[in-house]
């Protein structure tokens, strides 16, 4: 599978890159199972153009890629439809290779182009709804600022139907064992999609939202789905698009992720005692231990999650590093509004219940009550105390009129 060129449809071909090597994508989000970074040729009767580069570590491999379909120096139009480095890292090697191409690009992506590469003489700024012709095939394209950055756009190829859609619709995972929708199992996949959202296109779920609304409205058909990461989906693009649409209206279920932190165990105590009251209850419960978690795996469960709880002991009259973390995470991602429970540990009675309170009223939160504060292994008055915090939150996700009782 693709370590080579390789036929979407006639005349439309994969050129990417996988990448082993990168522990973390961003320098965040982890990579058990590699990355890709898709790039695509398309060739009409006149005209040849190149959607996508790749980033700076793989630039020979990809231009040798390029080159198993035809000589870079042929390559009529160069489109990006986004500036990210894992896009285009490639660019100035890539552009000594082909003197004649125009580059295509929303004019926010223009001035990003000057500012990365000092490039722009021979850049075009698109806008939505511009078209090009290759010799009888149509490569149209649309904008769709915010996914993830303001520059972005897709690529449509108007006579097949084949949608190159940049970091929409992507996801973790090199595509070297199979790069097609129909040579893999997606439902082993899908967790890595899902976490992709979760990570990269997490602030701003709403133009996931009010992107496929346009599409769906514009009336044009998909029979092809080409990403920028993960898989191309040519038996059914609708498998990833329903998924992005169902997790990104976030719509809020009876569940609650935890994210707890523990230097001795006890803070873990007092979770299990609030885990398994709200399991009682009926809630879903995704609970992580700070100190080991995968970030990503904690923002893909948050994305239809009706509510969090925090706790952490006291760190050098702090709140405990490794959950600080994830209440910076959460502020950076817009976890703005959810229904939150906290507890401490604090024997050295310093309390950094005020420290947290500062996060979550940055995120909007509504703080459940009690907020309970432990001293060692959890006594009898605090496990009480546990249980009717779970009591409480349980109550506020089931019945969204119930308000936490101060």
């Amino acid at each position: 599978m693709p370590n080579c060129a390789t036929r979407i449809i006639d005349e439309v071909y994969w050129v990417g890159v996988n990448d082993h090597e990168t522990p973390c994508f961003e320098g965040l989000w982890a990579l058990p199972k590699g990355m890709s970074y898709n790039a695509y040729l398309v060739r009409g009767k006149e005209k040849t153009a190149l959607i996508e580069l790749t980033k700076t570590t793989y630039t020979d491999e990809f231009i040798g890629r390029v080159e198993e379909i035809v000589p870079l120096s042929e390559v009529d139009y160069i489109i990006h439809n986004h500036m990210e480095p894992d896009h285009t890292g490639a660019i100035p090697a890539v552009y000594k290779l082909c003197p004649g191409a125009e580059i295509l690009c929303t004019a926010k992506a223009k001035t990003f182009l000057d500012q990365f590469y000092g490039e722009g003489e021979r850049v075009t700024a698109v806008k939505d709804g511009d078209s090009i012709d290759l010799g009888g095939r149509t490569l149209k394209f649309l904008s769709y600022p915010w996914l993830h950055w303001p520059d972005t756009m897709f690529t449509y190829l108007v006579e097949d139907k084949v949608l190159f859609s940049c970091d929409a619709f992507g996801g973790y995972g090199a595509v070297d064992e199979a790069l097609f929708d129909d040579q893999m199992d997606l439902e082993s996949y899908w967790p890595e999609a899902r976490r992709y959202l979760g990570t990269i296109v997490a602030s701003y779920l709403q133009h996931v939202v009010k992107a496929i609304d346009k599409w769906v409205k514009g009336g044009m058909g998909i029979d092809v789905l080409c990403p920028s990461h993960g898989p191309v989906y040519r038996q059914n693009p609708m498998a990833i698009i329903s998924r992005y649409q169902e997790w990104a209206k976030n719509d809020k279920k009876a569940k609650v992720v935890m994210i707890v932190g523990s230097m001795w165990g006890n803070t873990h105590k007092m979770g299990e005692v609030v885990h398994r009251r709200l399991e009682e209850k009926g809630i879903e419960v995704k609970y992580f231990d700070a100190a080991s978690a995968e970030p990503g795996a904690i923002l893909g469960e948050m994305l239809n999650a009706g509510g969090i709880v925090f706790g952490a002991p006291t760190y050098d009259a702090n709140i405990y590093p490794k959950l600080e973390y994830y209440l910076m995470l959460f502020k950076s991602k817009k976890k703005n509004g959810y229904p939150v429970g906290v507890f401490t540990q604090n024997s050295w009675n310093v309390s950094v219940l005020p420290k947290m309170e500062a996060y979550l009223k940055d995120m909007k939160a509504e703080i459940i009550q009690p907020e309970v504060v432990g001293h060692g292994a959890p006594n009898q008055e605090v496990t009480e105390a546990l249980r009717q915090l779970a009591d409480n939150l349980a109550a506020r996700i089931t019945d969204p009129c119930v308000c936490s009782p101060a």
